[in-house]
Formats: structure tokens, C-alpha cells, sequence
């Protein structure tokens, strides 16, 4: 009888971790609109503060993108940088200050793609930015979402994809 016993304490157990793995699944996904920024900077971005060689050697393309203006987080504008084939590495530069946060994530390791694919996902007015792929080279593989809050990132959410990005981040976000 014991042993009858056992397996279907084992059943219902394993079937309660299904259920609460299931849960996290569905978890609602954050969105962009989930997280707005107060107020939108729309002057003109303040003079460069670039403190490396590296940077001032580069100031052509910071000029460029702070020339574009805000693109993130209210006053922020997103510098993309290559880390080698299929990564990449971001820094924030305020444009309000001409500063440049520099950030320690890189992402990388997407396989497929569909034709619209960025590896890096933001918003003018939203404090969400979300990376596809692996986070600083560390599994899983998949949507990472993070919120930007006084210059740090906090991560919020992950969808697992196994490096498949045919799906586009916006219908995970519906």
C-alpha cells in the first residue's frame, strides 16, 4: 500500500509544479506603455561629454546620434555598438547632459530571424528596453525585458526562444 501511496503523492506533486510552471508562462509580458516616462526631452541635444580615447575617436558617430535626438527613456538616446558577429552592446547618452552611460549587457546568440528583426527593442517615451538573445553570453536565449530607472537596468521578465526570433517581439507583447 505504501508504494501506491508514494506514487500519487508523486502524481499530484508533479502536477502542481505543472500548473505553477504553466503560470509563469502565462504571465502577463510587460509592454511599453506599461512603463512611460513623465516628460519627453525635445531640445536640442547638449554638447558631448566623451571621456575615452575610444569615444572622442568615434565623436563623428556620437555627434550623429545625439544630432538625432531623444530616442529612449524620455532624454536618452540609444548608441548601438558591435561586439563581434550577431552581438551587440548599447550606452545611453543623455541628451540633456551630453553624458554617456555605459552599459555592462551585451546580447547575442539569435539564429533565426524573421525580416523585421532588431535585436533591441525601445521606446522614445518608455523607461522598457528588451534584448533578444543571450544576455552578456549567458543562457537562456530569448526576449529579455528590463526597465531603465536612474541609469540601471532591473530585469523584469524573460521569454525563452531558444535563439528563434521568427516571431516578432510584438506578438509576444499582445
Amino acid at each position: 500500500m505504501k508504494p501506491l501511496v508514494s506514487l500519487i503523492l508523486c502524481i499530484v506533486l508533479l502536477g502542481l509544479s505543472c500548473l505553477d510552471a504553466d503560470a509563469q508562462s502565462r504571465k502577463r509580458v510587460p509592454r511599453f506603455e506599461d512603463h512611460p516616462v513623465k516628460e519627453v526631452y525635445t531640445g536640442k541635444a547638449a554638447p558631448l561629454a566623451l571621456d575615452t580615447d575610444d569615444r572622442r575617436s568615434s565623436s563623428t558617430y556620437y555627434q550623429a546620434i545625439a544630432d538625432g535626438g531623444t530616442s529612449f527613456a524620455g532624454h536618452y538616446a540609444i548608441v548601438m555598438l558591435s561586439c563581434g558577429k550577431n552581438c551587440s552592446a548599447i550606452e545611453y547618452l543623455d541628451t540633456q547632459t551630453g553624458k554617456l552611460l555605459p552599459s555592462d549587457i551585451t546580447n547575442s546568440g539569435w539564429k533565426q530571424v524573421h525580416d523585421g528583426f532588431r535585436d533591441i527593442e525601445f521606446r522614445r517615451a518608455s523607461r522598457l528596453i528588451v534584448f533578444a538573445g543571450e544576455i552578456s553570453e549567458k543562457r537562456p536565449s530569448g526576449w529579455h525585458f528590463f526597465l531603465f530607472d536612474n541609469g540601471k537596468l532591473k530585469r523584469l521578465h524573460t521569454i525563452v526562444t531558444r535563439g528563434d526570433f521568427r516571431k516578432p517581439l510584438r506578438d509576444w507583447m499582445k
